[in-house]
């Protein structure tokens, strides 16, 4: 959020804005097979303790690079890069560490318990980035982000060396892995169908985030708080999202599920701003948090209920995999909100989040039936 709010400040341009999201979404395409396979191989809290360290310092280059009012621009986008190198190592290592410690059955409650969490704590960090950086400015938002990731990645370790998990050794070469993992991921139908359909869905879906910023300047016509409190509302409807996958305990049709989650999204997604009111934006935005809270942790389920224990790092590298294609949605989304306008440009990308659920319905029987 600091990130795109700086962006959009110092260049008046919602492409480059969206490019800050693109540029951390495109390493994920070469990094994350890379990171599922290390997540099937290496201590997982080891992995986290790294990870919290790496990004201190991501953010902390960032700071002074804000400090410098931004400048030269190009650095930043090279830094954000590197951010996405460690998102590519991270969220297989943090999937892999919350179902491989709970029974096969429970696995979809076990995610969501995950997912209320992190949403939680990310509603309550947007509200007060917001302030922090009015109040501030954005280098000490960086810095003080950064300590914070370096504190949960302490925590992530000390936490897994209790669980004492069992880490898949498969090969001698960490490349035979990734190899390995993406032949299985390509040849399992249903799996193939939450990979394709993770990819379109972050592409014209997910991709929203990366104009925000200029949804809350031009449409709304907010500040810096106003894009801090409805990036909350969206983290609180995360939650209230995640919170009714835990209720529906181990639901049966999750395939139809995820379907129905998916065109929900794509509706909320297209009408949270066309109003141009703040206050109706801000109840709309949660039913976009809880639609993609929902879908996210639906998809992460299935992945890990459809393959081998031993390949769940791998399947959720694969994941990240698809969604690295992301990149494509946020330049495509600043491009065209900078051309037409944001509010037809989210309508636009709604409606095809809604026809990619509707399409999946009609023409995936395999996963229907999960």
């Amino acid at each position: 959020m600091a990130t795109g709010w700086v962006v959009l400040n110092e260049t008046d341009s919602v492409f480059l804005t969206a490019a800050t999201f693109a540029v951390r979404q495109a390493p994920q395409l070469v990094f994350a097979p890379i990171g599922g396979a290390v997540a099937d191989r290496f201590s997982r809290g080891k992995i986290m303790l790294v990870g919290g360290i790496y990004k201190a310092v991501v953010l902390s280059a960032l700071a002074l690079i804000a400090a410098n009012d931004l400048e030269p621009l190009w650095l930043v986008f090279v830094i954000l890069a590197f951010s996405g190198i460690g998102q590519s190592f991270e969220i297989p290592a943090v999937q892999g560490m919350v179902t491989g410690c709970v029974p096969r059955a429970i696995r979809m409650n076990a995610v969501a318990v995950q997912s209320t969490g992190m949403r939680a704590v990310g509603a309550f960090g947007a509200l007060v980035a917001g302030f922090t950086i009015s109040a501030f400015g954005v280098p000490v938002t960086f810095l003080a982000s950064g300590a914070v990731f370096c504190l949960g990645g302490i925590l992530a370790f000390l936490a897994n060396r209790g669980l004492r998990q069992r880490v898949f050794v498969q090969t001698n070469s960490v490349a035979r892995d990734v190899i390995d993992g993406l032949k299985l991921m390509s040849t399992l139908p249903v799996v193939k169908m939450i990979l394709i359909t993770a990819m379109l869905v972050e592409i014209f879906g997910f991709a929203y985030g990366a104009i925000m910023p200029a949804v809350a300047k031009e449409a709304l016509n907010v500040d810096e708080k106003g894009l801090g409190t409805l990036t909350m509302m969206a983290g609180i409807g995360s939650v209230i999202g995640s919170l009714f996958l835990m209720s529906l305990g181990n639901f049966q049709k999750k395939g139809l599920l995820l379907i129905g989650i998916a065109i929900s999204f794509g509706t909320f997604l297209a009408t949270f701003s066309a109003p141009g009111s703040y206050a109706t934006a801000l109840v709309l935005i949660m039913g976009v948090g809880a639609s993609s809270a929902a879908f996210d942790a639906m998809q992460w389920t299935l992945l890990q209920l459809n393959v081998p224990d031993e390949m769940r790092g791998r399947a959720v590298g694969a994941w990240v995999f698809a969604i690295g294609f992301g990149w494509i949605g946020h330049l495509g989304l600043g491009a065209i909100g900078e051309a037409v306008g944001v509010q037809l440009t989210l309508a636009v990308a709604g409606v095809i989040v809604i026809t990619t659920g509707l399409a999946v319905l009609v023409f995936s029987p395999s996963l229907r039936r999960v």
